[in-house]
């Protein structure tokens, strides 16, 4: 079993067993640490308005197009089974977020705050979800390797920065985040392994004597 696919098989099971908590009930800690942040969220005025610009900008549907310029040029730069693969994750999670929100239909923590625009289901986070997912395929399939230390970087900050503004508004808990990257974890590490598997298996066709003709020498 390759890396990729153990990653994303360990994410999987990981994020079904956090569901059935979910689903079941409370997980300890959450609601406390929601509450810590919205309370913080309300006392701090300035903070609280650029947590909800950072939740305008990160809308699923704009990191998703973000991701998707990412494919393109990925493709025009000849790394068509990454680009594929990216986009493929890209397309399950966006289809996999509103599918587990009704499946769990978990309340939002803290909407009466009225500190965020969020509605329905709250696991797993939608902006999360994207955001991981987009800079996770950025970092592993997208990106040329000269540049994917920066990526990962630049990414990362982003990633942080959602993750924390969905607890802060009281969007989300914090468990609903954990399950967004536990999705895309799953999702992403299952297209790196395609994608990887899919170069493999051209590499062989490709290789002398792979038609079974005899080899020149």
């Amino acid at each position: 079993m390759s890396r990729s696919l153990g990653a994303a098989l360990a994410c999987a099971v990981a994020f079904v067993a956090l569901a059935v908590v979910v689903t079941a009930g409370a997980v300890p800690g959450d609601a406390a640490v929601s509450a810590a942040a919205v309370d913080a969220a309300r006392a701090s005025a300035g903070a609280t308005r650029v947590a909800q610009v950072v939740e305008a900008v990160t809308q699923p549907a704009w990191v998703y197009l973000a991701g998707l310029v990412g494919v393109v040029l990925a493709h025009r730069a000849g790394r068509r089974r990454q680009a594929v693969a990216a986009l493929a994750a890209g397309a399950l999670a966006s289809v996999a977020s509103p599918a587990f929100k009704a499946l769990t239909d978990r309340g939002r923590p803290a909407l009466e705050a009225g500190l965020t625009t969020a509605h329905g289901g709250s696991f797993p986070s939608g902006h999360a979800l994207a955001s991981t997912t987009v800079v996770l395929a950025a970092v592993l399939l997208l990106a040329p390797p000269g540049r994917r230390r920066l990526v990962a970087v630049v990414g990362a900050v982003e990633l942080a920065v959602v993750s924390v503004d969905r607890v802060w508004l009281g969007a989300h808990f914090p468990s609903d985040v954990l399950g967004a990257w536990l999705l895309a974890g799953a999702l992403v590490g299952t297209a790196v392994w395609w994608a990887g598997r899919s170069e493999q298996q051209a590499h062989r066709r490709r290789a002398p004597g792979a038609t079974g003709l005899p080899h020149r020498r």
